[in-house]
């Protein structure tokens, strides 16, 4: 290359976060990287960030820069500044080959696998078969099962991308190259409802994941990124990691990921309503599922993210429901789970504004304040308690006084919504 590879990183990705609303122009660019074999929607992952610059190979960089340059004729990522028409020639044609043998397919048959069950194998794997599974999208990152995520505003509204820490990666990626990374063992997940996910020949120890199948990491997204970026500076680094293969569906597969440590610390919010491991925890799961705040209403992580539309936590409304009904077994967490999952049904339908359609519109009301969902829980134990009939709810909205100074100077307290003392003040206010 005629210039430094980080100067055109940094100018290709403002480009495209310039364009990356313009569904139009990405559709063009992706026009032109599917001649090379490129998979649809591969700027797409750029643009999102779900790819990052710094893990393409170079051929590839070089692709797509040109196919950017061409689209946009953006001065800031002329072609010609940056690689030789020889070198684009070059990168154009590894490309296509790289294309036509990276783009994997199920069924894929994997050698030398212990079966343990018939939910768990261990083998061990070539780096280069799962970054090849990786690109070719037959390996997914499941936020169902996963830490939490962030999110971005794209094309088509917000949309959830990877946590990932680039630190992280970038270490792994070097000790990788360097000979130093010692191999740990990262879990894939193949699950399917309508085909069987995995074949296994006993006698020859071969595993199948076959066709129809989902294919989701469970453990090791990172290590798994530090290698597509240690294949991209070296691709022909030659290294194996040891893998289990598991087939859970996403209840057991949300355990799974909840009891194991790896080396980027899920935030204890995330691994609370993964491992579920008290009742209270069991109704806020059934309330993201049921009631009418599914659909990413209750967060995963320590805060809300107001863009995404988010209103309170898993960790406030678990914590509620504990201090406020405390299931203590089945059947009271079944009784409690459905009463408020009714009582959040008529609430909402009198909130619908400020809970589900425009919520940024009354975040300074108070009213979809995440601490507020705590007086929302304890008026539901009131009106239990009261045997009051739940169609009372209509009243709540104007008995509710948002402008009380108590209740503002709560909401607004410098301890923020984690402290224990700030949310028992709120319990105790509507207990009143």
């Amino acid at each position: 290359m005629k210039k430094d590879r980080e100067e055109l990183e940094v100018n290709l990705r403002n480009v495209i976060d310039d364009n990356k609303h313009k569904t139009k122009m990405l559709a063009k660019i992706n026009d032109f990287l599917d001649e090379y074999g490129i998979l649809p929607g591969f700027i797409n992952d750029i643009a999102r960030s779900t790819t990052s610059l710094s893990n393409l190979e170079t051929h590839l960089l070089i692709v797509v820069t040109d196919a950017v340059y061409r689209v946009t004729g953006d001065g800031r990522i002329i072609s010609q500044d940056y690689f030789s028409k020889s070198e684009l020639d070059k990168s154009l044609e590894l490309t296509r080959q790289k294309s036509n043998k990276m783009n994997l397919e199920l069924p894929i048959e994997i050698s030398n696998v212990l079966n343990v069950d018939q939910l768990t194998y261990f083998t061990k794997i070539d780096i280069k078969l799962l970054v090849d599974m990786f690109h070719s999208k037959l390996i997914i990152y499941d936020y169902e099962t996963q830490r939490s995520a962030k999110y971005r505003m794209g094309k088509d509204g917000v949309v959830p991308v990877p946590d990932v820490n680039k630190k992280s990666v970038d270490d792994i990626a070097k000790h990788m190259l360097e000979g130093t990374y010692l191999p740990d063992m990262l879990t894939l997940n193949v699950y399917s409802e309508e085909v069987e996910p995995l074949s296994y020949d006993e006698r020859n120890k071969i595993l199948t994941i076959n066709k129809g199948s989902s294919i989701s990491i469970l453990d090791g997204f990172h290590r798994l990124q530090g290698g597509v970026k240690a294949l991209t500076i070296n691709p022909n680094l030659c290294l194996e990691l040891l893998l289990s293969i598991r087939s859970y569906d996403t209840e057991i597969a949300k355990k799974y990921f909840g009891q194991i440590n790896t080396i980027n610390v899920v935030k204890k919010e995330r691994l609370k309503e993964l491992k579920s491991e008290n009742w209270s925890v069991a109704v806020v799961r059934d309330l993201q599922q049921k009631s009418e705040l599914k659909g990413n209403k209750i967060a995963s992580a320590a805060n809300i993210s107001e863009i995404a539309g988010q209103l309170t936590t898993f960790d406030i409304m678990s914590y509620g429901v504990e201090q406020i009904f405390s299931p203590d077994n089945f059947l009271e967490y079944k009784e409690v789970a459905n009463y408020l999952t009714e009582f959040f049904g008529y609430l909402t339908g009198h909130f619908y504004d400020e809970f589900i359609s425009n919520p940024s519109a009354y975040r300074k009301t108070y009213v979809n304040h995440p601490l507020m969902f705590l007086g929302y829980i304890q008026i539901a134990k009131n009106f239990k308690d009261q045997n009051k009939d739940l169609s009372e709810v209509s009243h709540i909205k104007s008995s509710i006084n948002f402008d009380d100074k108590e209740l503002i100077n709560i909401l607004n307290s410098k301890s923020g919504i984690n402290s224990n003392r700030v949310r028992n003040q709120i319990i105790n206010y509507f207990k009143k």
